[in-house]
């Protein structure tokens, strides 16, 4: 069996993309305290069973990091989450600096359906990630330093508490705690 030059051309690039797609995702991500991989972010969550079930999402945070594009003065990265369940037309989005130390100002993540100031929403599995790099040394005139996008797989990691019922001798019926 002989290979023409085509194929083993073929052959070359489709590994040269693996390679390069592999190093991206060691140098482009999120990098947080919970996951040692810049594309998985871990997020913590509490959920009762019992007479008194639901659950609690709790947040995590973690820091855009592009280890090719180092930080800057007047450099701000934005991240937009275009994940399933999402609004394509007014994606959560989060703005912060990415010019100091080297990483971007702290990042908050909290799992949820809908755009929020305070964290970025995410969805459960994986969430395609937009980011802009943006010098904004002239402000009328900001410029992409680096855009692209990178897939962040969101793993939820479950606590189990059971909640029962209480008394409660003030109003002399059960009732669910709030803890």
């Amino acid at each position: 069996m002989s290979f023409t030059s085509l194929q083993i051309l073929s052959i070359v690039e489709s590994k040269a993309e693996t390679t390069t797609s592999d190093y991206d995702s060691n140098t482009l991500g999120i990098e947080s305290v919970d996951s040692s991989s810049l594309r998985v972010l871990n997020l913590k969550r509490v959920v009762y069973v019992g007479e008194c079930p639901g659950t609690v999402n709790k947040q995590a945070e973690g820091y855009f990091v592009d280890y090719e594009t180092p930080v800057k003065e007047d450099h701000t990265v934005i991240l937009q989450n275009f994940a399933r369940g999402l609004s394509p037309n007014n994606p959560p989005s989060i703005k912060k600096d990415y010019d100091n130390g080297r990483a971007s100002e702290k990042i908050k993540f909290k799992l949820s359906n809908k755009p929020n100031k305070v964290y970025l929403s995410m969805r459960p599995g994986l969430n395609p990630i937009k980011y802009a790099i943006i010098d904004e040394t002239n402000r009328k005139e900001k410029k992409v330093v680096k855009s692209g996008v990178f897939m962040l797989k969101v793993r939820l990691l479950d606590e189990v508490i059971r909640r029962d019922k209480e008394w409660g001798s003030y109003s002399n019926s059960y009732y669910c705690p709030i803890w």
